[in-house]
């Protein structure tokens, strides 16, 4: 039986360069396109942002950013309409600054 070392011998064959950009060819694969929201989603988003800022109601904030989602837990807490940021406690007390611009959906948790 021969001995060798298995699929071990062909990671030289890669330069950093090239597992660089293999890495980032299916980073870009992954992302997706910013979604275009109409005047009633809008409106309604912001509905709900003010109602957890008067009620202190939880909502579930999802962001669009760099062709990927994420999603933050919390209540509003202050809304500043000069630098449009919403600013929300999450579940865990700890004050983030969202842009209003990566909102791409709003609901009540």
């Amino acid at each position: 039986m021969i001995n060798d070392r298995g699929i071990i011998k062909y990671q030289g064959f890669f330069m950093p360069e090239h597992t660089k950009m293999l890495k980032d060819l299916d980073n870009d694969y992954h992302k997706v396109p910013r979604p275009q929201l109409d005047e009633g989603q809008i409106e309604d988003m912001e509905q709900l942002i003010s109602e957890s800022l008067v009620t202190q109601t939880i909502l579930e904030i999802i962001t669009w950013k760099n062709g990927f989602f994420s999603s933050r837990i919390g209540f509003v807490k202050r809304i500043d309409p000069i630098s449009k940021k919403v600013f929300i406690i999450d579940e865990f007390g700890t004050l983030i600054s969202i842009d209003f611009f990566n909102i791409t959906n709003v609901s009540p948790k």
